[in-house]
């Protein structure tokens, strides 16, 4: 285990980097494992050292895995109180989107540019699951004039019109009080009063509204696209309002104990990395 865990630190995988220079591909072979040079411990330490990172690991693992449930508990709950959108078994009145908008707007096609004032969201910053990941964003300078046009707001929907067809029609809700500013792959969609903002953003991520986005997407070499019309020509069902807020409240509660157990991770990810680097280099 002690051995295991040497080849999964960074020093190893900088060793194979370095064997690797002028390969048409990262390979190594057998003797240059063989010839990695780990730390020399008394076994007792090893095993103690391997314990002691087999034990965060099993942390990082639940604590995953609880976010991956918190995610499937939040849309389980949708079908529950809603029905599946498409079928709408419920009977709700239905509508074209657009009917319901107050605001659908594309972002900016100017570039990012280094130490801007804005952060610049793009299509990766929305995942598949429907959450704003900030891990790799840019930044960007926009005029005072522009702002508005391109900047999002809490309560502000995020499509992601252009990507791959699986990828294609990605759609969070952004959440925070920061004004940050969205690409011209993204779609800013702002609802009326009948409609709640994380009703919305639920309903395109459920797994009907996901399959007909992507029997929806035009396909080119690389991408597909849905544009604003198009999207806002996708039938939503819409339940009372007050229904809408009630789910509102209660994927707020979920998003709370979420951010805990979020925070709990990035905690023992951190003691991971300083323990490798500890044990390793």
């Amino acid at each position: 285990n002690y051995i295991f865990y040497s080849i999964k630190s960074s020093a190893f995988k900088k060793y194979v980097e370095k064997a690797s220079i002028g390969c048409a591909q990262p390979n190594i072979s057998g003797q240059q494992i063989s010839n990695f040079m780990i730390p020399l411990r008394t076994k007792e330490e090893q095993e103690i050292i391997a314990l002691r990172l087999e034990k965060i690991e099993q942390i990082i693992k639940s604590h995953k895995f609880l976010i991956q449930k918190y995610d499937t508990l939040i849309k389980s709950r949708f079908i529950e109180m809603f029905g599946d959108p498409v079928q709408n078994p419920m009977g709700w009145e239905k509508t074209e989107l657009g009917n319901m908008c107050k605001e659908v707007r594309y972002g900016t096609s100017k570039p990012a540019t280094e130490n801007g004032k804005y952060t610049y969201l793009r299509m990766n910053n929305i995942t598949f699951e429907g959450e704003l990941d900030l891990a790799n964003t840019k930044t960007i300078d926009i005029s005072d004039e522009e702002l508005p046009k391109c900047s999002v707001q809490k309560g502000d929907i995020l499509f992601n019109r252009t990507n791959s067809i699986e990828l294609c029609g990605k759609t969070c809700l952004y959440k925070l009080d920061e004004t940050m500013v969205i690409a011209g792959y993204i779609i800013r969609v702002r609802v009326n009063e009948k409609l709640n903002p994380q009703y919305v953003s639920t309903f395109f991520n459920t797994k009907s509204i996901k399959k007909l986005l992507r029997e929806m997407a035009k396909g080119a070499v690389n991408q597909a696209n849905i544009n604003a019309q198009e999207m806002q020509s996708i039938q939503i069902p819409v339940p009372p309002i007050a229904l809408q807020n009630e789910y509102d409240g209660f994927v707020q509660q979920i998003d709370k104990s979420k951010f805990a157990v979020q925070k709990s991770l990035e905690k023992a990810e951190i003691l991971y990395k300083s323990l490798m680097q500890e044990y390793f280099g």
